[in-house]
């Protein structure tokens, strides 16, 4: 009986320093899928007025999965698209010698892919901060709406239509920004999880700010 006691503790701890080191704990070396929903933020220069170069509160939802090639490193993979943003603009313009302002809309759309490197801290534990590094590469598609353009005669008092409205595009362009990701990692089981992040694209300064937040599980 005395022996087979000591078996059965022998083999109860054995097993619990296995499954300790298994895939399945977390922190270990594996993969993982994600789904995410956030917000976009995206810089589009103005003419002229520069206090408003910003389009904000583009919904945005993505996928994206990941090879942890240690603990700590992992390569991720995101795709995502974001809903159209509007932003309303105006310059001043001189026809036939007389003021005018032309104003118009602008409608812009990205759909992108990014490859990062990621950095997630701690070991075994539920909840990982981590760091990431990448490049994005997106397509933007912009339509612009102008609206038509009147000159005002102040000799004659008249106004007169110099421009009919019109549409140009939509425009497409393919652009590639580095970008910095702060973040983390947050265990609700041993496979599933919840994730959160801050996405800073850069291209001649802060380009696009994205937030994420969703759920994954590991494989």
């Amino acid at each position: 009986m005395r022996t087979l006691t000591a078996f059965a503790a022998a083999w109860l701890i054995g097993s619990g320093v296995a499954l300790a080191q298994t895939p399945e704990s977390p922190g270990a070396p594996r993969g993982d899928v994600h789904f995410v929903v956030g917000w976009q933020n995206i810089r589009q220069d103005q003419p002229q007025d520069h206090y408003n170069d910003w389009i904000n509160g583009i919904f945005y939802g993505g996928a994206g999965a990941g090879w942890h090639w240690t603990e700590h490193l992992k390569t991720q993979v995101d795709v995502g698209a974001g809903t159209r943003g509007h932003q309303y603009s105006y310059r001043q313009i001189t026809i036939n010698g007389l003021p005018a302002s032309e104003s118009y809309n602008t409608r812009l759309q990205q759909t992108s892919v990014a490859v990062s490197q990621q950095y997630q801290f701690f070991r075994n534990q539920w909840f990982h901060p981590r760091l990431g590094i990448g490049v994005d590469i997106a397509r933007e598609s912009t339509v612009r709406e102008y609206a038509p353009v009147f000159t005002f005669d102040s000799v004659n008092r008249i106004s007169r239509q110099v421009s009919p409205g019109r549409t140009e595009g939509p425009d497409h362009r393919i652009v590639a920004r580095p970008f910095g990701e702060l973040g983390f990692k947050a265990y609700m089981t041993r496979r599933s999880f919840f994730t959160t992040d801050a996405r800073i694209m850069v291209r001649g300064g802060i380009d696009e700010v994205l937030f994420r937040f969703g759920f994954g599980v590991d494989f």
